[in-house]
């Protein structure tokens, strides 16, 4: 499994469960932890691992960072301080009831990685001599990765690369003062059965989104169970469409008023002639319901939302088991990313960056739109608009 996922497939007979967790996922980096040292004598310290993309609006600039970094969830001098490349370069393993050992008691809380998180974004932009007007994390996940460790002749050692960590003194904490496996750290599952019609739900093993093609709904997990959302499809006659989803927020801006995409236009200073149908559309924003490199989502939601009035309007019908990109962000993720891509969006930055602090965004109503893609092999251009996506920037975002 990675940390994305939460779709989970038996081999064997084919049957799905959603996976609900409770609280962070909590992995293990695998060891090489000699055969004579029994696996009830390891020990695992706890490390944070944030994850994710971090917009912010500094001055008259907007930037972005990807952000993957983890730090100790127990203060030890003798532990390193950080994991460095081990969880991206290797694979983690969810940690189950079968793991023999003792796990170290996490005394560092996660605000304080979130702090660290937003210190680096700080040490990014040191050139700029200018207060932030906005911050924002996209797509992050907070995970505990257990670091295993053994100690032999009062001496400390890495369990992942057998190298010596300490000795004598130092080597000699209470590390057999932690706990053993707890059953509250197992997740819970959902069996992926439609709860309106009992057909089988769709999805792929990282969709935050299940789909019935029986009767037509889309599912979410919200609080153990699952809950129905809003959606929509726009069809084509093309039968090589690839369909990418789309949170569709309809809001109201106070702070900043904007109560229609002609405002949203003229705010954002757009070399367009404002029409009467702009005059009467709502104020909404399509903000990709997947995840991607930072500079990509950014510009795909900027462009998306520009574009708007150029989307036929779709319906709640799928006749076909189309080629459908799983849901990879959840839409309260998608609404905080609002300021960023109205700021992206706006020509002139000097008046409208320092005005972003006031403002804000209130929803109205959400839905999840799907979009055909035509399928030119290197990239995906969108139909009605002519919006290209490249394919790996795609498939690397599910990776992120």
């Amino acid at each position: 499994m990675s940390e994305a996922d939460r779709l989970i497939r038996c081999p064997y007979c084919d049957v799905q469960n959603f996976m609900v967790t409770r609280g962070p996922l909590r992995f293990v980096l695998p060891d090489k932890i000699p055969d004579h040292i029994g696996r009830d004598e390891i020990f695992y310290a706890p490390y944070l691992r944030f994850k994710g993309n971090v917009y912010y609006c500094k001055g008259q600039q907007q930037k972005y960072k990807v952000i993957d970094t983890t730090q100790q969830g127990l203060a030890v001098r003798a532990l390193p301080p950080s994991l460095g490349l081990r969880p991206q370069a290797m694979p983690v393993i969810l940690v189950t009831k079968e793991l023999k050992g003792t796990f170290l008691r996490q005394t560092v809380k996660g605000r304080i990685l979130f702090e660290r998180a937003a210190q680096l974004t700080v040490i990014d932009s040191t050139t700029i001599k200018a207060p932030f007007y906005n911050r924002a994390y996209i797509g992050e996940t907070l995970s505990c990765i257990y670091l295993p460790l053994y100690v032999e002749n009062d001496v400390l050692y890495d369990g992942v690369t057998n190298s010596v960590l300490a000795n004598g003194e130092s080597a000699n904490t209470n590390w057999q003062a932690g706990v053993r496996f707890r059953e509250t750290w197992t997740p819970r599952f959902l069996a992926t059965l439609c709860p309106q019609c009992g057909d089988s739900l769709a999805g792929e093993s990282d969709s935050l989104v299940l789909f019935c093609y029986n009767c037509a709904t889309s599912w979410q997990e919200h609080e153990g169970n699952f809950q129905s959302i809003p959606w929509s499809n726009v069809n084509s006659s093309n039968k090589n469409m690839y369909s990418l989803p789309f949170w569709k927020l309809h809001v109201r801006s106070t702070g900043l008023s904007m109560n229609s995409f002609a405002d949203f236009l003229r705010l954002t200073n757009q070399p367009l002639v404002i029409q009467k149908k702009h005059e009467t559309m709502r104020l909404t924003f399509f903000i990709p319901a997947f995840k991607l490199r930072p500079s990509t989502f950014l510009r795909l939601a900027k462009n998306m939302t520009l574009s708007q009035a150029k989307v036929v309007s779709g319906t709640a019908e799928m006749k076909k088991r189309l080629r459908i990109h799983p849901v990879t962000l959840p839409r309260t993720e998608a609404f905080q990313v609002l300021k960023s891509v109205f700021a992206a969006s706006a020509l002139n930055k000097r008046n409208i960056l320092p005005r972003l602090p006031d403002m804000q965004f209130h929803p109205l109503a959400t839905e999840l739109c799907y979009l055909p893609f035509f399928d030119k092999g290197y990239d995906y251009v969108q139909e009605h608009t002519g919006i290209a996506l490249e394919r790996s920037v795609l498939n690397f975002g599910r990776k992120l």
